[in-house]
């Protein structure tokens, strides 16, 4: 509730000129512009565009059209780049994330080869939702810092003020309220003392602090915020944005039991996101609406209308459409369908998992980005030593021809060039102690970057064993009421266990580790001249990487006590005083 809130805020903190709440001024543009002609006519229709995007978004996106044939017919690059920045405004309103990304790089590569710094400025600020979207936080609160630089280099307050309450978004999102509350505090004391700053400003402020409370749980406070906020929306005509706190509003009445009121802002923001033909906001509020149902035991409405959220499909991310599994889930099994409810709670599962395997492997991606970043970079270090052990050859063997040459004639030359000859042999030699501890450092590097795949590869198969047991034992749970339990849900439970203690992704381990330690298990069976079982072998592996016990036991899905003594049995087979004696000798082989 509160991600999608916050996204909800950023998407709509750019470009609000004092046109949002000076219809008169709108109107005055809209004479002007057929008297005016070149540059003057296209700022004065990206203007007017600026002014309608939140009120009439399809007239907004015609005159951008409109704006950017005029800017090619004059080879006015400044004014088409404005334009793109609208589009991506009113891309980003109707949920076409890609278009919106695309205008808005097209915006920012015109402008950086224009030295634009005005468009290029707005359009890194219109970028921030997209990367947030993405889940890129770090890229969207540089390119949001980098933006007060610019704003404060164009002397523009509002600029300023918007790039901290993205700031403030982002930390919201990463569930640091107190930062977050601080950013908001110093972008409306900017406000305050800036009365030019457009009204709008305020209102994103006070949603912002108003998700905060919530986060908080104070719900009373929240509302306060959430009012304050509306007030400004509405009176500047922000439609989108009034439809996104009329949402929070309810969602804080139904927190509080409040649900006729909870209904009656539902109902509002519901027309408005149909309105905008706003597809995953409308499936959004289908959501929240279908929480507050089955808190009112009104499970069929709660199912209707979850039903309706997934008709929007198209539009759900992974995270929203798990959300929408686990209600029907939840709804279904108070209704005694169990059937249905199993099948949801599947589907629900099948999501969590796949969104846990994406963070995985995004993690994966990263490690060997960064490692493969590392790798080049080492690479053209040691190319440009080579290159220079080369070059000095070069300088060697002709120095010798030469010296060879006149050495016949003066043999105070020759004495010149044996001295320089051996300095130049010198330098060749500590050029090539150079190469070779850098080659030593790159293979070290690449051991330990395997090591750090294996460890992760380890805690994923952790996880996902954890989780499948924690789902293994809700189910059992929720399933010992029903007397009679049918033989395909009690399949179900053994393949999940089988799951869990499967071969296939202890195979796909054992190809990781002996990637890293390739005669490990030979070399304790030669040294100790024993013979090692594939149980023991798992101990010993687990072991090497460092594994606590417990880690041990949810990764094998034993028992503790079974580690602790399978590591005794180990310690004696293996024929040390005690554990410690043991890992150390792990430790130090291969």
């Amino acid at each position: 509730m509160l991600r999608a809130t916050i996204y909800w805020i950023i998407s709509f903190s750019f470009l609000s000129l004092n046109l949002f709440s000076q219809q008169a001024r709108i109107d005055s543009i809209r004479k002007q512009i057929p008297l005016l002609d070149g540059n003057e006519k296209i700022d004065a229709i990206n203007s007017l565009t600026r002014g309608l995007m939140y009120t009439t978004p399809d007239e907004a996106m015609d005159l951008s059209i409109q704006a950017i044939q005029l800017s090619e017919e004059t080879g006015y690059s400044e004014g088409k780049v404005m334009a793109w920045i609208n589009q991506g405004v009113i891309f980003n309103q109707r949920s076409s994330y890609q278009e919106a990304k695309d205008v808005l790089n097209q915006a920012k590569t015109t402008s950086e080869a224009i030295d634009y710094q005005y468009g290029l400025a707005y359009s890194n600020l219109s970028l921030v939702a997209i990367y947030i979207r993405e889940n890129n936080y770090d890229k969207a609160t540089e390119l949001s810092f980098s933006g007060i630089e610019a704003a404060k280099k164009i002397e523009n307050i509002d600029l300023e003020v918007s790039n901290l309450i993205n700031i403030a978004s982002v930390k919201q999102i990463l569930k640091d309220y107190s930062s977050a509350e601080k950013y908001l505090l110093d972008a409306k004391k900017l406000v305050e003392n800036h009365p030019e700053i457009p009204k709008i400003r305020l209102g994103q402020i006070n949603g912002n602090l108003g998700i905060i409370n919530t986060a908080n749980l104070d719900y009373g406070i929240a509302l306060k915020y959430y009012q304050e906020a509306l007030e400004v929306f509405e009176s500047t005509g922000s439609q989108a944005q009034v439809a996104n706190v009329l949402m929070n509003i309810g969602y804080a009445y139904a927190q509080l039991k409040d649900f006729p009121n909870a209904n009656k802002y539902y109902d509002r923001a519901e027309k408005i996101w149909i309105q905008l033909n706003n597809q995953r906001s409308q499936a959004f509020l289908f959501k929240n609406r279908s929480e507050m149902l089955i808190e009112m035991a009104d499970f069929q409405s709660a199912i209707d209308y979850l039903n309706k959220a997934l008709e929007k499909e198209v539009f759900l991310d992974l995270a929203l459409k798990s959300q929408i599994y686990d209600l029907l889930f939840k709804a279904h099994e108070s209704l005694a369908i169990y059937d249905k409810a199993l099948n949801y709670f599947k589907l629900h599962v099948a999501l969590e998992d796949s969104i846990a395997d994406n963070k995985v492997q995004q993690n994966i991606e990263q490690m060997t980005k960064q490692f493969e970043f590392e790798k080049m970079k080492r690479q053209q270090e040691m190319n440009l030593q080579q290159f220079e052990i080369e070059h000095l050859k070069v300088v060697k063997s002709r120095q010798l021809i030469l010296v060879i040459s006149i050495i016949l004639l003066l043999l105070v030359v020759w004495s010149m060039w044996n001295r320089n000859r051996l300095k130049l042999k010198l330098v060749i030699n500590e050029k090539e102690k150079l190469l070779a501890h850098q080659e030593i450092t790159l293979n070290q590097h690449n051991h330990e970057s395997e090591k750090e795949k294996l460890v992760i590869y380890a805690k994923g198969l952790l996880s996902k064993n954890e989780n499948l047991e924690k789902n293994i034992i809700e189910l059992e749970n929720k399933l010992q009421a029903d007397e009679q339990n049918s033989p395909d849900i009690n399949d179900l439970i053994s393949k999940m266990h089988n799951a869990i203690n499967g071969d296939r992704d202890w195979a796909a381990f054992v190809m990781y580790f002996e990637a890293v330690y390739p005669n490990f298990f030979s070399l304790i069976e030669n040294h100790k001249k024993i013979k090692l079982t594939t149980s023991e072998q798992r101990i010993l592996a687990l072991l090497k990487i460092n594994l606590s016990n417990k880690e041990i036991a949810a990764l094998l899905n034993i028992s503790s006590d079974s580690v602790i003594r399978s590591k005794y049995r180990l310690k004696q087979k293996l024929g040390f005083v005690d554990s410690k004696e043991m890992l150390v000798f792990l430790s130090n082989l291969a």
